[in-house]
């Protein structure tokens, strides 16, 4: 093992135990330049392992290892906004697709009022919301059911989705990083958020700060491969200025 891998190793064991670590800190305990740190936290980033931060990284979960009902409560507050500026983009009379995902969710309560709706979803969660509002016609994808996800997938739900076009669609994500773009950790939630996009007239992300500046490990979308991001709070100046260069359009819930 290199000295450098070594020295990942460390500083790898450090954020399991404590969830974030500091540059300088690592720097003095290591013996090392905090430059020569910098660039571990940045391989530790790419790595999937890492989310660097002001003055050094945090412990980056992946959301897909966290049981639906604990990511349902992470960041609720965020996720509200997020889910009713995303609501208001939708009309009376529309048909709408609405992906898996806990920031998806949140849209549902501020649809019920809306009249003549149609929703397709492979989410269950997103079918049982809407069990008491019949004004909403809901159609739910078949296919293989995950219930780490509470939804369909697999090549019967793809083939179903195609059979659809939307006026809307509402996507989540797991992750949005300056080079590789919207990213997700599982390959069937990556194909049917990239089919959803092609089927919809217009398509949107769904996403709480914490998406952001992190890695995935499948590629999804490009950053201008969609029409809108719905976030809240400050995002990077990097992505800012690559939506706008992109005609992709900011919604600051």
């Amino acid at each position: 093992m290199s000295f450098t891998e070594h020295r990942l190793k460390l500083i790898l064991e450090m954020l399991k135990q404590s969830k974030r670590v500091n540059v300088k800190d690592l720097a003095d305990q290591l013996h090392v330049s905090q430059e020569s740190i910098r660039r571990d936290l940045k391989e530790l980033e790419t790595r999937g392992y890492a989310r660097r931060v002001y003055g050094g990284a945090v412990l980056d979960q992946q959301e897909s290892d966290q049981p639906f009902p604990e990511r349902l409560r992470v960041g609720a507050r965020e996720k509200a906004r997020i889910g009713e500026a995303a609501a208001a983009l939708v009309q009376d009379g529309m048909k709408i697709f609405i992906d898996t995902g806990t920031t998806t969710l949140a849209c549902l309560k501020h649809l019920e009022a809306r009249k003549d709706l149609t929703v397709v979803s492979n989410s269950l969660a997103v079918a049982a919301h809407f069990f008491n509002v019949p004004q909403a016609s809901v159609r739910v994808l078949g296919g293989r059911l995950r219930p780490e996800y509470q939804a369909t997938y697999g090549h019967e739900t793809v083939a179903a989705l195609k059979e659809h076009f939307f006026d809307l669609a509402i996507i989540a994500i797991s992750a949005i990083h300056i080079e590789r773009g919207f990213m997700d950790f599982g390959e069937d939630e990556a194909i049917l958020r990239r089919i959803a996009r092609t089927q919809a007239k217009r398509s949107i992300i769904v996403a709480d700060s914490s998406k952001f500046s992190r890695l995935g490990s499948i590629h999804t979308l490009a950053l201008n491969e969609i029409d809108a991001v719905v976030t809240s709070g400050v995002i990077g100046r990097e992505f800012s200025d690559h939506f706008n260069q992109s005609n992709v359009e900011i919604i600051h819930a």
